[in-house]
């Protein structure tokens, strides 16, 4: 595959890099309910959004970073942008929501590879 070449450059396999960034989604997740108002969603949508770049960077995978991107995805959608807990797609803000996301957790994750790669 294109992800990632045949001499693997990490040894920490992809299922465990992506568990790692389940807690860390979850954690900031609970982190951003707490200090971030409500009334600003986007800021909250924002901090997930770091989290989740900041975590593809250090994983250094982009299967784990596009997993863990959709992961925050789901819970910023279902738990600060919509407080009550429920899933609710309202169409072409979530749309760009998810590609902003994914967008961030790629740009992370290629970031570490690189990074990884030069060393």
């Amino acid at each position: 595959m294109f992800l990632r070449s045949p001499d693997r450059v990490s040894p920490r396999p992809t299922e465990l890099l992506i568990g790692i960034g389940f807690f860390v989604v979850v954690a900031a997740c609970a982190v951003t309910a707490l200090l971030v108002p409500d009334t600003m969603p986007e800021l909250r949508f924002a901090v997930m959004g770091l989290a989740g770049c900041l975590y593809a960077a250090l994983a250094a995978d982009l299967w784990a970073a596009a997993v863990t991107g959709a992961l925050a995805w789901l819970l910023a959608t279902g738990f600060l942008i919509h407080p009550p807990g429920e899933l609710t797609l309202t169409g072409g803000p979530d749309v760009v929501r998810l590609l902003a996301i994914m967008g961030l957790s790629l740009a992370g994750g290629l970031y570490g590879v690189s990074r990884r790669r030069s060393r």
